[in-house]
């Protein structure tokens, strides 16, 4: 009797194993599926970026003074803000898709997989709490609080990415890659939301990106290479041609002297390489004195790590929120002025 019945009990847990195995299978097809769907995106995202500056490709060399004195004529007439206002009114369509894109379905997906994974195969520091547990006595032991976890992160997760949805609508943001390596750097910017400022930048100090995937590729070569795909806002954004003829000076010698004389309003610069091994337009964060330090922006928010192309899970999981107050101010700032054009719409739209 007894041997029936542990053959009967064979077929139940064989079934539970492979349901398990299946459940979690499907889970990290879910994430890279969400992944393989970019592309479209991705085109918007590059059509965002060519629009909002349709003449960037003659504001290459930084040697000439043409492109400082174009920038002038155009910055001080008022043409070229009244140029950048109707396009940044006319691609609100495209901003809004690419937001709901990037910033709600594909770092869900990202936060929901690592949150699933780490309930079934939790980080690394829990199989050492509680020092007389071994490994199946602890992870029994902390399961619910990694089952809550499950859904207070992925609550947190989607809010958050709402917030941040409303800001990439009314400030242009795009999404953009960061090379570096995987173990350190990498997982310090997706687990702690702390972007690494180089000390001796090309042109500027600060967090450098690119807008194509072979930019940043450039910057994390070897084996411990990765990539963080994030939500940039450069917005608002200086081309290092256009910089008046003492900062054009220091480009390749001195990117804390760019960074620290670059004049008020911008946040970012952007700069042509051309050399035999890059040509390619990058995109500096400025951050005026923080060289050789780890910092937190609102501007630049980690979508998930990159690792042969695909999305890496990352122990622990993503950092939830790497705003801070200045990142509740832009929140604040932001979801005023949409609940204002939507009140605007509502009453004053003719019927």
């Amino acid at each position: 009797m007894d041997s029936i019945v542990a053959n009967a009990g064979i077929p139940g847990f064989v079934y539970v194993v492979a349901g398990l195995l299946a459940f979690l299978a499907a889970v990290f097809l879910f994430r890279n599926l969400i992944w393989a769907v970019r592309y479209p995106f991705l085109f918007l995202n590059w059509l965002q970026w060519q629009l909002y500056n349709p003449i960037r490709d003659s504001w290459k060399d930084p040697r000439s003074s043409v492109p400082a004195l174009v920038f002038g004529i155009l910055f001080y007439s008022g043409v070229g803000p009244l140029y950048w206002l109707a396009v940044h009114i006319a691609l609100t369509p495209i901003r809004i898709v690419n937001s709901l894109y990037f910033d709600i379905v594909l770092y869900w997906s990202v936060v929901f997989c690592d949150s699933i994974f780490e309930f079934v195969h939790p980080r690394l520091s829990y199989r050492y709490r509680g020092r007389r547990m071994n490994y199946l006595t602890a992870w029994l032991w902390f399961s619910p609080i990694r089952f809550w976890n499950i859904f207070k992160r992925n609550g947190l997760a989607l809010l958050e990415g709402i917030l941040m949805c409303g800001v990439d609508i009314v400030f242009p943001t795009y999404t953009m890659y960061h090379g570096t390596s995987f173990k350190g750097i990498a997982t310090n910017i997706a687990q702690r939301g702390r972007w690494y400022v180089g000390g001796g930048d090309y042109a500027g100090s600060g967090v450098y990106f690119g807008l194509y995937r072979n930019t940043a590729e450039h910057y994390s070569k070897g084996e411990d290479h990765a990539l963080i795909c994030a939500r940039v806002t450069l917005f608002p954004c200086r081309n290092s041609a256009t910089l008046e003829r003492a900062l054009r000076k220091k480009i390749g010698s001195d990117g804390c002297g760019i960074s620290s004389g670059l004049p008020f309003i911008w946040k970012s610069i952007e700069h042509w390489r051309d050399h035999s091994y890059a040509q390619w337009f990058e995109y500096c964060l400025i951050q005026p004195g923080k060289s050789g330090q780890y910092i937190r922006t609102w501007r630049a928010r980690p979508i998930c790590v990159l690792k042969h192309a695909i999305p890496k899970r990352i122990w622990g999981g993503l950092s939830l929120w790497v705003g801070g107050a200045g990142g509740l101010r832009v929140i604040l700032f932001s979801w005023s002025i949409i609940a204002l054009i939507g009140y605007l719409v509502i009453y004053y739209l003719p019927m």
